[in-house]
């Protein structure tokens, strides 16, 4: 069949490209039209489509010598081409539906096994949907055809990481910057398995080169997130003996400091709590999760004494011990969660999720004590947005300082807090029966 498109010309190469040269033009041509970049564009979508199979043919040395010598490739069926599910797989992505996206990829590699762009965005699907090992092997599949993807040991070191792996993950990131030094999510990520491994120095090192990558670039939320975890790594470590134990007020003077400036993370749990995290060590996330729970018990009691005193007899001590429950039941669950899905993790970690979803539990419960002033509907407002909040920041937690997948810590959260609140109404009935 006659082909009527320069292949040379799509992908802006001379007709004596190299191979090298051919890959090169086709990631830096796919990144430019790809359909994340583009959705809904069907002008970019058809570009694409023209830039893949250009490439399937001049990457191809049997195809490219058939093609140079006579203008000519062998045919395909078009309703067949790997490129058309690949595209269908880039709209499922942005719609969210994960699967369905695999189910794309999955044809267009059937199509396509040496389909190395398929691999790569199945792994990134896989690595949302929390399938670590699909990940990896994805990760292979792609090193095994073309071993510089920078992409293909980014996503390596990712799903290393979650299982645990933080040195080996440091060393897939270190591939993955000698093929793309100008990548500020790397740098970013090295440095938090540099971070976990006690390595400070070379923490510090990658999150400032990440901040710089991330300002020159234009992600002002990427740099303002490298920034903040490196402006809380340089400052002084808060020791648990000297300060938290101690009779020390500059110690309860930082902790109060640390709390308020976590408060933030509750307004906006799925874009500021893993920051507000990260700006911790083990020892001030646990401070920090403690005490924002005996902020939510303290609240809740007061609003048990000025609106219900006359309902029940109430022991402030009983309130105290039944307050403690969903605290401790909720950091129980996050640990059994994680242990389950085999994710690294802390109880530190589980302490601090426990701390923070329980704070709007707690106004919720002092608000309750002026619920017969407002009416039924800002009452029942009040409650709606507030356990909400709770439910919200607990799933942020499972996913994002837990690690668990996505499908896991839907399940996990109304789990979690069906049994918290067993625990608590058993509590209560034992305290006050």
């Amino acid at each position: 069949m006659p082909q009527q498109k320069n292949y040379y010309d799509i992908l802006r190469i001379s007709h004596r490209a190299t191979i090298e040269e051919i890959k090169t033009a086709f990631r830096q041509l796919a990144r430019q039209y790809h359909p994340d970049l583009h959705p809904n564009n069907p002008k970019a979508e058809a570009e694409f489509r023209r830039i893949c199979e250009a490439y399937e043919t001049l990457s191809d040395t049997t195809q490219r010598n058939l093609y140079d010598r006579n203008g000519t490739v062998q045919p395909r069926k078009a309703t067949l081409s790997p490129y058309k599910f690949y595209v269908k797989g880039a709209q499922k992505l942005l719609e969210k539906d994960y699967q369905g996206a695999i189910a794309q990829y999955n044809q267009a590699i059937r199509l396509n096994p040496r389909f190395v762009e398929a691999f790569l965005k199945r792994a990134e699907v896989r690595y949302k949907l929390g399938d670590d090992r699909g990940t990896l092997e994805d990760c292979r599949q792609v090193l095994e055809i073309d071993s510089d993807y920078a992409e293909a040991y980014y996503y390596q070191g990712r799903a290393r990481y979650r299982l645990g792996y933080s040195q080996s993950a440091i060393e897939a990131y270190n591939q993955a910057l000698c093929l793309d030094p100008r990548n500020g999510q790397t740098y970013y990520h090295r440095g938090i398995a540099s971070n976990d491994l006690n390595n400070k120095g070379a923490a510090i090192n990658d999150w400032q080169k990440a901040a710089e990558l991330f300002e020159a670039t234009g992600d002002l939320s990427g740099y303002k997130l490298a920034k903040d975890t490196l402006r809380r790594l340089k400052k002084r470590r808060l020791r648990w003996g000297e300060n938290v134990l101690g009779d020390s007020i500059a110690g309860m003077s930082r902790i109060l400091g640390l709390t308020l400036s976590t408060l933030g993370a509750v307004a906006n749990p799925g874009g500021r709590l893993l920051p507000a995290y990260l700006r911790l060590d083990k020892g001030e996330a646990v401070v920090v999760g403690v005490f924002l729970a005996a902020i939510a018990n303290y609240a809740a009691i007061a609003g048990a004494f000025w609106g219900w005193r006359n309902e029940f007899s109430f022991s402030f001590f009983h309130l105290m011990g039944v307050g403690w429950v969903p605290f401790l039941s909720l950091v129980v669950f996050s640990a059994l969660a994680r242990l389950l899905c085999q994710r690294p993790g802390s109880w530190a970690g589980d302490i601090f999720s426990a701390g923070t979803t329980l704070l709007p539990v707690g106004v919720l419960a002092f608000a309750s004590a002026f619920s017969v002033h407002w009416g039924f509907a800002v009452a029942a407002a009040i409650s709606v947005i507030t356990c909400c909040y709770a439910i919200l920041i607990f799933y942020s937690s499972c996913t994002q300082i837990s690690n668990l997948p996505e499908a896991a810590a839907a399940i996990a959260t109304p789990c979690a807090f069906l049994l918290s609140s067993w625990l608590t109404y058993w509590a209560f009935i034992a305290f006050f029966s």
